[in-house]
């Protein structure tokens, strides 16, 4: 099990119950039903970006602090950040986002983006605050926004405004990775 989706799904059921919301009205809420709930909240199922964002937009909470780590992380002195060290969150399909900065506040987030052959942010798109850019560094990323669809391959990049219903899909056969920026930080929290 993994203890981050572990983690998501235990503050999930918090703010759930916090909120006074059965399993059955969340479900109705975020359009899902009450058994995915369920299986989220017990930390069984890898989650899709666009389901945290609904879960989070019905629960009117954050979506970082959803995704914030339980336990305060010890700064180093030291300015890089290594593999191992990195923030990472993987999602259902195995897209994983992973954290470049330490955790300073530079107003923004700055993630390297892996997404698996046939692999996305989740079956619908989903809104957020901000802008976003990135730069496809290998494989080729489909980008939706509103009825449009963009294609990018290596050293595209793209920028848009992330209140426009926008989902990013793989649909090739190897693994893509890019470099995404988010004005306003919605993923990770900074500490």
């Amino acid at each position: 099990m993994n203890p981050l989706i572990f983690g998501i799904g235990r503050k999930i059921r918090a703010l759930r119950t916090e909120k006074g919301y059965t399993l059955a009205e969340l479900a109705v809420k975020t359009k899902v039903s009450p058994s995915l709930i369920s299986q989220l909240e017990r930390g069984g199922i890898n989650p899709s970006i666009s389901l945290l964002k609904a879960i989070s937009d019905a629960l009117e909470t954050p979506l970082a602090l959803i995704l914030q780590e339980e336990a305060a992380c010890r700064e180093e002195p030291s300015p890089v950040v290594s593999a191992k060290e990195r923030k990472t969150v993987t999602w259902e399909g195995g897209v994983s986002f992973g954290l470049l900065s330490k955790n300073v506040d530079l107003g923004c987030e700055f993630i390297v983006n892996e997404w698996p052959p046939g692999s996305s942010t989740g079956k619908g798109k989903y809104v957020h605050e901000g802008v976003e850019c990135g730069i496809v560094l290998q494989g080729e990323i489909e980008v939706e926004l509103d009825d449009k669809v963009y294609r990018l391959k290596p050293g595209d990049s793209i920028t848009f405004r992330s209140d426009v219903p926008h989902r990013l899909t793989n649909k090739g056969k190897t693994t893509a990775r890019a470099i995404w920026v988010n004005s306003i930080p919605w993923i990770f929290s900074i500490k």
